[in-house]
């Protein structure tokens, strides 16, 4: 699968204002892959950064810009570095930067901040490329098919009549990083074997009477992890029926019919359940427990005796990138 990480595109033309700013521009190569379940993660990736500044209707220009990166609250834990050092930070944690103009030295001498001087009013409106480095540890929770968005937050001088921002100004969701992440899904079963236990005595009217008795545990369910929403089958072996081996489903003296509970719904037959849509779990899990219960619907003292009536359910999960609709499945 094919990943990249891209920024908002640039205004094709150059901005007119009377006070002093930019908007940027950052494209990384098409070949990067995020695999959330990966022990690696993504390790530095460049992102070559490129800023546009405004200019004014004669000789106003933006001169020089100081700049850090906003995460909003809830962004993943990325890492973005300029010249060694670290210009992302999360939202209203930016310890006081982006600080004064004064000092002229652009990127190392302004350590945790981006800095750079456009030049005189016939130098290019575009900087040179500004190189980040973006690092994804290994675990991190991204959403399969959902960018990351961060804003910008800057302060510039302008000349030649133009004004300068001292005060640091917002350009919300300036850089739109879209990692391609993976659509990718861990699963498992938590609990123990459905058992009903010795059903031999037990008439189909005494089970009807009394479902709690011959329901299994809340305490099993399936765990999900996954980066992304995901499909669900449910099919059972037998069609829903208990049976011993070499008993016959056609034979009702040879089955017991029971019924399963799973994602909301009572599951009666491998035709009833179809296909389900759910929404992310989440790389930790957290909306991922799916629980499954099987009730009996019939007693064994009219079936042929046999000390093993059994089935198998198969639950399939298949993770997608993206869903027009998904139910938050967790819990149901």
């Amino acid at each position: 699968m094919s990943a990249m990480v891209l920024a908002s595109p640039a205004t094709a033309q150059t901005q007119l204002s009377a006070t002093c700013g930019i908007t940027g521009n950052a494209t990384a190569p098409a070949s990067i892959t995020y695999d959330p379940f990966s022990p690696a993660g993504l390790s530095e990736v460049t992102i070559p950064l490129v800023l546009r500044r405004n200019r004014g209707l004669l000789t106003g220009r933006t001169n020089e810009v100081s700049l850090v990166l906003t995460a909003p609250s809830g962004t993943p834990p990325l890492e973005v570095t300029y010249l060694g050092y670290r210009v992302l930070y999360a939202e209203g944690a930016t310890a006081g930067r982006p600080r004064s103009l004064n000092s002229r030295d652009n990127g190392a001498g302004a350590a945790g901040e981006i800095r750079y001087d456009f030049g005189n009013l016939f130098a290019s409106d575009l900087s040179a490329p500004l190189n980040l480095r973006v690092t994804v540890p290994p675990g991190t929770d991204l959403s399969a098919g959902e960018p990351i968005v961060f804003d910008i937050l800057y302060i510039c001088s302008g000349e030649g009549g133009m004004l300068s921002v001292p005060t640091p100004v917002r350009d919300t969701g300036a850089l739109r990083i879209n990692v391609n992440t993976v659509s990718a899904l861990q699963a498992y079963y938590a609990g123990s074997a459905l058992d009903f236990g010795e059903i031999g005595d037990a008439t189909t009217a005494a089970v009807l009477a009394a479902p709690d008795r011959y329901t299994t545990s809340l305490a099993n369910s399936l765990r999900v992890r996954s980066s992304g929403p995901f499909e669900v089958r449910v099919r059972s072996q037998n069609d829903f029926k208990l049976t011993y081996p070499g008993g016959s489903l056609s034979d009702a003296a040879q089955t017991i019919r029971y019924s399963a509970r799973f994602l909301g719904q009572d599951v009666t037959s491998n035709a009833s359940f179809g296909t389900r849509t759910c929404a992310r779990a989440g790389i930790g899990g957290e909306a991922g427990t799916l629980p499954l219960r099987a009730t009996l619907k019939e007693g064994g003292s009219a079936k042929t005796p046999a000390p093993n009536y059994a089935d198998t359910i198969s639950i399939t999960f298949t993770p997608i990138v993206t869903a027009s609709s998904a139910t938050s499945c967790a819990g149901l």
